[in-house]
């Protein structure tokens, strides 16, 4: 089997097993709460699948060009656990704004409820990025391969796009975030219940930003 067929089948496993594991309790109260309908779903989930392939791309790229330098980079510089750190308060953050609602009139407030809520494309494509970027086992062996046999940047780019197809693309992830976009609003028909679910999205959203930053902070094993 050749280099680019393993890689992907090792995205894929990864994208089927622990990925969607970490990405959909992030996807679907996100979409749940603020999307509507199947077309606003897809549109959200792709913005943040794709996010991801272009970051396993882009590490691929850096691999190809500055070698051992970028794996030591990632292991040596406590860059990971700036970005769960970062990538949870950012979860939080939207949480608790899905929770708050778009009520309160104070202009920053709702400048950021614009930026972060109402347009969700820009939200979902940061988050999915900060995901891709996280250094996890597998992507560090794709990465160190990369670092040590490929001198070639476009083809380090085209490996970890291999990778990345495996693990955001060709995945369940996509489908369910569609449905989450039509779901809610079928089972919950009322305004009244709806305004509940949404606040325990929220709250959903903010246990769990929490829990990525304990995770790192105090040592904590994450399970969800």
């Amino acid at each position: 089997m050749s280099i680019p067929w393993e890689f992907f089948l090792s995205g894929l496993v990864l994208g089927v097993g622990p990925c969607s594991a970490f990405c959909l309790p992030i996807l679907i109260p996100y979409i749940a709460s603020t999307r509507e309908g199947l077309v606003e779903g897809m549109k959200t989930t792709l913005a943040f699948s794709v996010s991801r392939l272009s970051a396993y791309t882009l590490l691929g790229l850096a691999a190809g060009l500055f070698g051992e330098a970028l794996t030591a980079f990632l292991l040596g510089t406590g860059f990971g656990f700036y970005i769960v750190v970062g990538g949870g308060a950012f979860l939080a953050l939207i949480g608790l704004l899905i929770l708050v609602g778009g009520e309160p009139r104070a202009a920053p407030y709702r400048i950021l409820f614009r930026h972060v809520i109402q347009d969700g494309l820009r939200s979902m494509a940061l988050m999915g990025f900060m995901v891709g970027v996280k250094p996890c086992a597998p992507l560090l062996g794709i990465l160190i391969y990369i670092s040590l046999s490929v001198k070639d940047p476009l083809l380090g780019a085209f490996y970890g796009a291999c990778f990345g197809l495996g693990a955001s693309i060709f995945t369940p992830i996509i489908a369910i975030g569609v449905v989450a976009g039509l779901a809610p609003r079928m089972i919950f028909r009322t305004p009244q219940i709806y305004k509940v679910f949404k606040k325990g999205c929220g709250l959903l959203l903010i246990l769990f930003g929490v829990r990525l930053m304990a995770s790192q902070m105090l040592g904590m094993a994450l399970y969800w």
